[in-house]
């Protein structure tokens, strides 16, 4: 059967490309096909409006080591965001490869729908009859709960030339993939925004005249709203007016307000939380069309910022998606506009699903997460309760208790992706000891409908709702007060970016007691799936964010400061500062001179030295490599001339740096992550440069118990090249 509809598909190209073997592009069928009834084939002329060609990205590591030290103060790229054309430059595919792909899909009939002004996907529109002839891949019709749908009857396959570059294609089905997490119905006592911005610590932001002026947010939609829910909502509940701006991600292709009312309620929730917090915060809903859906509103919110149109510096998606079910392309598709999101200064917030771990039900019982929370670029966002107190207001925070969300309305999503693994940021954190998924969620709001719910106004009438979809927007909101306090004090513009490598941090120095605490710790209640301990869970990640004590943390000192002191010299004279690792630790082993030695050695669970604090067989140092380092510690000074007193170690101009150790090991993954990432942190540095102390992002390298880890580089200058050294040890 599947060779027939091959033959049939090659006979149909043109003749060129008959000659040509293909190739087939796996993880289109979706998986849902299984417990599906066939119904025969769908008509020749069905029209696919929304079909998606993923090109995908170069350079992964490199992109990723590059939003690392966008958010590594440390680094000459520290919030140094992308525009559109470097990013398509450095990451997206090559200019000529991209037209060579849209040339022949539009050869083969298609109408091309949207182009990627990062050229990592074309949209285009074409027929079943078109599909089958130049994918070999036939459409059929399939039914469940008496709805018909289509879907592919097998993968499509492309011409070796043109497969190259394709990394795979969306939408050539219109199953149900992605539902609103809003969840219904609430109980008696809710959150209005004040009771929110009490119990989080967004109360001081407001009182210290914060209103998010100057920044934006963007709700993922796929429905229209009401305005006069929204002016209810406001006149109610807010002292000013909500004013969203609807952005159709597809010009003129209005979905309408959906029946169905877990969409109706999804978007007012949305729109009226996530502006409800920052009144000075431009507040612009995306809404997709019917054909293109969530990928569509999301993609349009994401390359919307490149090219001015209205977008958001704060990202809020509160849909889910079977992380199982979802086709393994639609996962690594959302997974690179979010970086291409975190690049460009974007910060996004996805909620983590309101069925505990197992993301999947009613259909599975397995455990599984939220798909659309699951990309380590996200920030997953879980679910809370609390009570109230007797009066009915929210308890001072002080005395505030927060357990992990679950009742009758549901349970706050978490647990561990079985698509990506787990980040470094997670691992320098002390996350090693789960298993190798990235864990989720990061930390968690309240999300019980009833304990104690969130009020929204919909059709005219206050509503009592819950879900982690909605904490999702209202973080969103209180964000742009974060981000506005940091532009305001240190000069950080234009979003927040990737916020998880700080998180991560400032949770685990926290859980070590070296650091301020920014999270209320949720150590009670379970998900169903997973229970809640001190420190980091797969229930509540790192408990709740107290946003201005987060606003503090995000601007606060880091471990070194100044850098200086964390630095170890190596090399001979003028010529050591051209490089020197930079180990973060409180305590050094000096040499004579009272530098730091470069043989490091840390205890195994010693939170001054060893990032995750845990005795669990290995030590996590976190390190970097700084480049023109004008060390004035050096005693070797100039003796005579105009430069006499001061030290012989001056920078230069740096034209390049390497990895020489650690080397990459197959038979040892430890090493083998060390090196990648590592070398991927040097990789992003942006040679050459003359930059005083421009350093890579922070590394955290894993040194097993009683073993070593050697760190060399070569780093070469006008004057030459310098080997910058240093050796790691982790003892009992």
């Amino acid at each position: 059967m599947k060779i027939g509809l091959a033959t049939a598909a090659l006979l149909a190209l043109p003749a060129a490309a008959a000659a040509e073997p293909l190739r087939r592009l796996p993880g289109t069928v979706p998986r849902a096909l299984a417990a599906m009834t066939p119904a025969g084939r769908a008509p020749a002329d069905l029209r696919l409006e929304h079909v998606t060609v993923f090109l995908g990205l170069r350079h992964r590591r490199t992109l990723d080591a590059l939003i690392a030290a966008q958010q590594d103060r440390r680094s000459p790229l520290f919030h140094r965001w992308l525009a559109a054309s470097e990013i398509a430059d450095r990451f997206g595919p090559r200019r000529g490869e991209y037209e060579r792909v849209r040339r022949w899909f539009v050869a083969h009939g298609f109408e091309v729908v949207r182009d990627s002004q990062f050229r990592t996907a074309l949209v285009v529109a074409g027929t079943a009859a078109q599909v089958e002839g130049a994918l070999a891949a036939p459409i059929g019709r399939f039914t469940r709960g008496g709805q018909t749908y289509h879907a592919p009857l097998a993968d499509p396959s492309l011409p070796e030339s043109i497969a190259a570059s394709v990394r795979g294609i969306v939408g050539l089905d219109d199953l149900p993939k992605f539902r609103p997490l809003a969840t219904l119905p609430g109980g008696e006592t809710a959150l209005a925004p004040g009771d929110f911005a009490a119990a989080y610590g967004v109360a001081p932001l407001h009182a210290a005249g914060l209103t998010g002026a100057g920044h934006s947010i963007a709700v993922i939609a796929r429905s229209n709203f009401r305005d006069s829910d929204v002016a209810l909502f406001s006149s109610n509940f807010l002292h000013f007016q909500l004013a969203p701006v609807r952005v159709l991600a597809r010009p003129g292709a209005d979905p309408g307000i959906l029946p169905d009312e877990g969409e109706r309620i999804e978007v007012l929730l949305d729109t009226e939380w996530a502006g409800s917090l920052a009144p000075g915060a431009a507040l612009n809903i995306i809404i997709g069309s019917t054909q293109g859906d969530i990928p569509e509103a999301l993609i349009a919110a994401i390359e919307n910022r490149g090219g001015g149109a209205p977008s958001g510096d704060v990202i809020s998606l509160s849909f889910g998606l079977c992380e199982q079910a979802a086709p393994g392309i639609t996962l690594e598709l959302f997974d690179a506009f979010y970086a291409l999101a975190n690049a460009q200064g974007q910060t996004v917030l996805v909620a983590s699903g309101d069925d505990g771990g197992r993301d999947c039900a009613p259909q599975s019982l397995a455990l599984a997460v939220n798909g659309l929370a699951s990309s380590p670029h996200v920030v997953a966002v879980g679910g809370t309760s609390f009570a109230l107190a007797s009066d009915g207001s929210v308890p001072p925070p002080a005395s505030l208790v927060e357990r992990v969300w679950a009742d009758s309305g549901g349970a706050g999503g978490g647990g561990q992706s079985l698509v990506f693994g787990m980040p470094r940021y997670q691992v320098g954190a002390g996350l090693a000891g789960l298993s190798s998924g990235r864990a989720l969620p990061d930390l968690a709001l309240a999300a019980s409908p009833v304990a104690p719910g969130y009020v929204i106004v919909e059709g005219g009438l206050g509503r009592i709702v819950g879900g982690t979809s909605a904490g999702t927007p209202a973080l969103a909101s209180a964000l742009a007060l974060v981000n506005q306090r940091l532009e305001q004090t240190h000069g950080v513009m234009g979003g927040l970016g990737q916020l998880l490598p700080d998180l991560y941090r400032l949770g685990s120095e926290q859980a070590r007691g070296v650091g301020a605490p920014v999270f209320r710790d949720v150590v009670a209640g379970s998900n169903g799936a997973f229970g809640a301990g001190p420190g980091f869970d797969l229930a509540s990640g790192w408990g709740a964010p107290l946003l201005d004590a987060l606003a503090g943390g995000l601007a606060g000192p880091g471990p070194c400061e100044p850098d200086l002191v964390c630095l170890v010299p190596s090399g001979r004279g003028g010529r050591s500062c051209a490089g020197e690792w930079l180990v973060e630790q409180e305590f050094f082993t000096v040499r004579r001179n009272q530098l730091p030695a470069p043989r490091q050695t840390c205890r195994d669970g010693d939170p001054q030295c060893d990032a995750d604090g845990a005795a669990d067989g290995q030590c996590m140092l976190r390190v970097a490599l700084c480049l023109n380092v004008f060390d004035t510690r050096n005693p070797q000074l100039h003796a005579r001339g105009p430069q006499r007193g001061l030290p012989l170690c001056r920078p230069g101009t740096v034209r390049r740096a390497r990895l020489l150790s650690p080397r990459t090991s197959r038979r040892d993954p430890t090493a083998a992550a060390n090196h990648r990432a590592l070398a991927a942190a040097l990789g992003a540095l942006p040679l050459p440069t003359r930059l005083d102390a421009a350093c890579t992002a922070t590394v955290p390298v894993v040194v097993p118990v009683n073993g070593r880890v050697a760190l060399r580089a070569l780093v070469a200058d006008t004057r030459g090249p310098v080997t910058p050294r240093v050796t790691l040890r982790c003892t009992p």
